[in-house]
């Protein structure tokens, strides 16, 4: 069996993900697991099926497709080239895998042996069908250093302007190339490279804060790079789940309800057009503070959005208030629209109905 780990929503939206598995399920039997939320979202669009997604660092994928593999592929779109070479090598340094590895980067038309030993029927395929061209893999360097209690993480893929999120949380903006960041007992103490967003790191605090060894940290322009079409499927359910300020986890939560409560500008416009593939609507609380790091998203019929004068604040209370601190409960829609309503008071600054 091949193992495809597919990484980012590009190389589904560039029309890759197909190519890839068409080329690979022709000659063997292959199993394909994805990485990232917005990359699942891309998958939906694609139209593919039997991708699985377990929410899950790509290294960890890796580990637990090596079991039943006898080869390995890494399909990645990197915002450059180089920065993809980078980021495959890192990840493939993460997962210590022993079986055939290799990384197929799709902005550039390139593959990479991250680990030889591949069979000759693969490399046809890769040189041939796939008409990608072999690349050396390149080093990695040392990213992460601990020191009297701090821990000190660099990332080197970084463009000017672009979000710095950490568990999906946009903490800042940064302004060149390298953006490091240090952490003492959990919190965020001193960065570089980055215009840090306050708010974001109050998010973090928040939620007990970050082990920075193993937080998943990205930088990017846009969730979404490339033109996409989305796929709409209906989907019924009952209650409602609730999204706070980080849509990371929200597949796990939207199965089998009616529609969610999303706090946070962008967390809102991300989950919402999530929630537009599957017809479902959503009460977005936010506070007008946006920082559009998904463009053109799109929202279902019959939402609305609350811009509150705080959104942290008010959403804490409806989360204690009405969802009794539960991610998911049972109550309609409409009646939890309506006790959110009739909380709001001098709270509410605009409302926006879908």
């Amino acid at each position: 069996m091949i193992g495809i780990l597919f990484h980012g929503p590009e190389v589904f939206d560039s029309g890759w993900a197909l190519r890839i598995v068409q080329c690979f399920s022709a000659k063997k039997q292959v199993r394909c697991v994805l990485a990232g939320t917005m990359g699942r979202t891309a998958a939906i669009d694609s139209g593919l099926q039997d991708i699985e997604t377990p929410g899950t660092q790509p290294s960890q994928i890796l580990r637990e497709l090596e079991a039943g593999s006898e080869q390995l592929v890494f399909a990645n779109y990197g915002k450059t080239p180089s920065s993809g070479l980078l980021h495959g090598a890192m990840v493939a340094a993460r997962a210590g895998v022993a079986v055939p590895l290799v990384q197929i980067e799709c902005s550039a038309g390139w593959f990479v042996e991250l680990n030889t030993g591949s069979s000759p029927e693969v490399l046809e395929l890769l040189r041939w069908q796939l008409q990608l061209q072999k690349h050396d893999p390149v080093d990695v360097p040392a990213t992460i250093r601990e020191q009297d209690g701090r821990i000190r993480r660099r990332l080197t893929e970084a463009a000017a302007g672009d979000f710095v999120l950490a568990d999906g949380i946009i903490i800042g903006r940064a302004t060149g190339e390298e953006v490091v960041i240090e952490c003492e007992d959990r919190r965020i103490s001193r960065t570089h490279g980055i215009e840090i967003k306050t708010h974001g790191l109050e998010k973090l605090e928040r939620r007990g804060g970050i082990d920075l060894k193993t937080v998943k940290l990205a930088t990017t322009s846009a969730l979404r790079r490339m033109d996409h079409t989305p796929r709409v499927m209906q989907q019924t359910g009952r209650g409602m789940a609730f999204v706070d300020h980080s849509a990371i986890n929200v597949y796990d939560r939207i199965y089998d309800v009616e529609g969610a409560v999303t706090v946070g500008d962008d967390t809102t416009a991300i989950v919402g057009d999530i929630l537009y593939r599957f017809g479902m609507p959503l009460i977005g609380i936010t506070d007008g503070d946006r920082d559009v790091i998904l463009d053109n998203g799109r929202i279902t019929q019959g939402s609305v959005i609350y811009t509150v004068r705080m959104d942290d604040v008010f959403g804490l209370a409806v989360f204690s208030t009405i969802f009794h601190k539960q991610p998911v409960i049972e109550e309609s829609f409409k009646t939890v629209r309506e006790r959110i309503s009739a909380m709001l008071g001098d709270q509410l600054v605009a409302e926006h109905e879908f």
